[in-house]
């Protein structure tokens, strides 16, 4: 009798040890999970910025060497689509147009169903570098799925 509760002790004991080195390596899973997971929710708030290929020139006819760019902030949704070109070919409603045709494509590539208008269209007119005059059209919305 003796031996069979020596016997079950240690049993008992050997599967509470291995028990509990279990839950030791879960817990350092689910630490290392978790490090993950922040680091992850870290890269989401860095704002990206897209260069958008000019695939839209029928929406611009008039415009020549336009240049598109989002800035896309995953965490909030946010997206900030600027068009640049020359004053001399500059039109706001062509801009607003390529800007329409880019959130659509954004949304659809992203899974994004709506979005929103957050302010105002902006526009802005410069000199580049080399003193050429230069038209900068901005709109600012917001992404939901």
């Amino acid at each position: 009798m003796k031996k069979i509760f020596t016997l079950a002790a240690a049993v008992i004991i050997a599967a509470g040890a291995a028990f509990a080195q279990q839950q030791e390596e879960s817990l350092e899973l689910q630490m290392t999970l978790n490090k993950l997971d922040a680091a992850d929710s870290y890269a989401d708030t860095k704002t990206r910025t897209i260069q958008i290929e000019d695939k839209y020139a029928y929406l611009h006819p008039k415009a020549k060497n336009v240049t598109l760019q989002l800035e896309f902030t995953p965490l909030t949704g946010e997206v900030i689509f600027t068009y640049t070109c020359m004053q001399s070919s500059f039109e706001v409603g062509e801009a607003m147009n390529v800007g329409m045709a880019v959130y659509e494509d954004f949304a659809a590539e992203n899974q994004f169903k709506h979005y929103k208008y957050v302010e105002k269209d902006k526009k802005k007119f410069f000199k580049d570098e080399k003193g050429v005059r230069m038209a900068t059209y901005t709109s600012k919305v917001i992404f939901t799925k």
